[in-house]
């Protein structure tokens, strides 16, 4: 059996050492609203303590509603397992791979991959129960292992009976069992959007999947940013984070459109305002007004 010496680790660090500047502009907000959880997942071989957990750190750099005064962060740790392509060797790792690289023939590890969207919900559930973090208010999210996991659990979760997540975060994943993916049209519009971002050249994970991937959840009405960075898989882009940031910020604390305040329906007006005053007592800032989850779809 050959051994590929599979180890795609990429770490936040290392993200950062290229270069990254605190040049860009944020505008704090004074207001506070229900508290949102960023639950993010590494890739094979990583662990949680040195692979991504310096994103608590560093996301609030870029947007301060990031910080932990609002986001509770969870960064759970992968299991160690034997890797079939590396002729059995124990990695932490989510699940079993099998082919190499990640391109649009690879198989699945099913039994693998539903284990740690059971592991990944089980940390939702202690967030929910010990923060009182609903799971509306929490993105998911992960690095190539980590990110095929977190798109396996966000949409699935709507045809289980279980409420959608915020959103999810893709750094150069790809989506499981994609020819068996499915989602009730009746949920579409309400499902999680995703953020996924990878390398053009990413030589492990093949930014074919990526581009399956987006047709597939776009195709069932699934709201997706995608942005691709000229990299490869052990290389990294500044902009990646930044725009992820971006994607956090503007899905946990949407801004108000004062507009349809002015034109919302008469059945909607009543429910509708009394959460514009709620939000405009709880601010002073009321020229830059922003919302956490007060008002659903």
């Amino acid at each position: 059996m050959l051994n590929y010496n599979i180890n795609y680790t990429r770490t936040l660090a290392a993200i950062l050492m290229v270069g990254m500047t605190s040049s860009f502009r944020t505008t704090p907000s004074t207001f506070t609203d229900n508290r949102a959880a960023i639950v993010f997942l590494h890739g094979m071989g990583d662990d949680a303590a040195n692979g991504w957990s310096a994103l608590q750190d560093f996301l609030p750099s870029i947007c301060p509603r990031l910080g932990n005064d609002l986001i509770h962060y969870a960064f759970p740790q992968a299991p160690t397992i034997g890797v079939t392509l590396n002729g059995g060797e124990r990695v932490s790792g989510w699940f079993d791979i099998l082919d190499w690289p990640i391109d649009d023939t690879v198989r699945d590890d099913p039994i693998g991959q539903l284990k740690s969207v059971r592991l990944l919900e089980e940390t939702v559930d202690r967030i929910e129960r010990e923060e009182g973090i609903p799971a509306h208010r929490i993105v998911v999210g992960g690095f190539a292992q980590g990110a095929a996991v977190a798109m396996l659990a966000a949409y699935s979760r709507c045809n289980r009976g279980l409420e959608p997540y915020a959103g999810c975060v893709s750094l150069s994943g790809w989506l499981p069992m994609r020819k068996r993916f499915s989602v009730n049209p009746e949920v579409a519009e309400i499902m999680t959007p995703l953020f996924w971002a990878h390398g053009l050249y990413d030589e492990c994970v093949l930014i074919q999947q990526q581009v399956l991937g987006i047709q597939k959840l776009r195709d069932r009405g699934i709201e997706v940013i995608a942005k691709s960075y000229p990299v490869g898989h052990e290389s990294h882009d500044s902009q990646e984070i930044v725009e992820m940031a971006e994607f956090l910020d503007n899905t946990l604390f949407p801004k108000v459109d004062f507009e349809s305040i002015r034109h919302a329906e008469v059945g909607e007006e009543a429910e509708f305002l009394a959460s514009v005053k709620h939000l405009l007592d709880s601010t002073q800032e009321s020229t830059d007004l922003d919302f956490g989850g007060g008002l659903q779809p």
